[in-house]
């Protein structure tokens, strides 16, 4: 079999630290990525100073990834250009079964990251993510352990995950991977996470404008949408029709007696109209 390679030669992963709160941690995370040859590092408002003394030390090696993080106000912000998401715990309770597990779903997640760039998501040490935070993800990846145990500590976690992924990068174990790369270069490029969640954030103001309120819970059929669109896996263009239909119908709501040519000039005047031919 041949030699281990780096995860960036085949993948496309990023590891997005959720308000870390211990700077040798981060470090330690970047020295854990450079062994596996993930140099994609993003802190959403970390809690601690990741230029300390602690984390370049803990980072040893690998000091000049740690500095290229890439820091974001929140996971939505952090993961704007990932095709898919993964929440990563060590426990997540009855309402938010887990969908994978690292040895279980090393290939299928190597497959995935071949086509796209998938974003592996670890909460704060304590409290790990919130749940507005875990609905973002598409997947919710479950490190198994004894149940009465402590959670991991956060670089242990992220080491955990990156050697399955890294132990299962073989050419043997990787089928389609090169597969998935040329569709990759031949087709569309899927939608990434910012405009996923701008379509949602469309479909839940048109809701509003046309009197359909979910008063009790928005944010329920907000990862009904969510959920939707990632099983349908639009690309950039399809999203940016789907937002053109939402607009015209939006915009004959609100203008009731313009005539069609004067909507149809309106709404073609407007990036991503309903009438736009890729």
């Amino acid at each position: 079999m041949d030699e281990p390679v780096s995860l960036e030669e085949y993948a496309d992963f990023a590891v997005i630290l959720v308000r870390p709160r211990g700077a040798g941690n981060v470090g330690a995370v970047a020295r854990v990525m450079s062994h596996f040859g993930v140099s994609d590092l993003r802190l959403v408002s970390p809690r601690c100073d990741v230029k300390s003394v602690e984390a370049r030390s803990m980072a040893m090696n690998a000091q000049p990834l740690l500095a290229g993080a890439k820091h974001f106000a929140g996971l939505r912000e952090a993961s704007h250009d990932c095709g898919w998401l993964v929440g990563t715990s060590r426990r997540l309770g009855r309402k938010r079964q887990p969908t994978m597990r690292p040895r279980e779903d090393a290939v299928a997640l190597l497959a995935r990251a071949a086509g796209m760039k998938v974003g592996l998501v670890f909460g704060q040490e304590d409290k790990g993510l919130f749940t507005e935070e875990l609905s973002l993800c598409q997947e919710r990846l479950l490190i198994p352990a004894l149940p009465d145990g402590e959670s991991f500590n956060l670089s242990q976690a992220v080491l955990l995950v990156l050697w399955e992924l890294f132990c299962r990068n073989q050419p043997d174990d990787r089928p389609g991977a090169a597969d998935a790369k040329r569709a990759r270069a031949n087709a569309h490029e899927p939608a990434s996470r910012e405009e996923i969640e701008g379509l949602v954030d469309h479909l839940l103001e048109s809701m509003e404008q046309i009197g359909f309120t979910p008063h009790n819970d928005p944010n329920r059929v907000a990862r009904t949408f969510r959920r939707m669109l990632d099983r349908l896996g639009p690309d950039e263009r399809e999203v940016r029709v789907m937002r053109g239909v939402l607009r015209q119908a939006i915009w004959k709501l609100l203008h009731p007696g313009e005539k069609d040519g004067a909507e149809e000039s309106a709404v073609s005047s407007r990036p991503g109209g309903a009438g736009e031919e890729g």
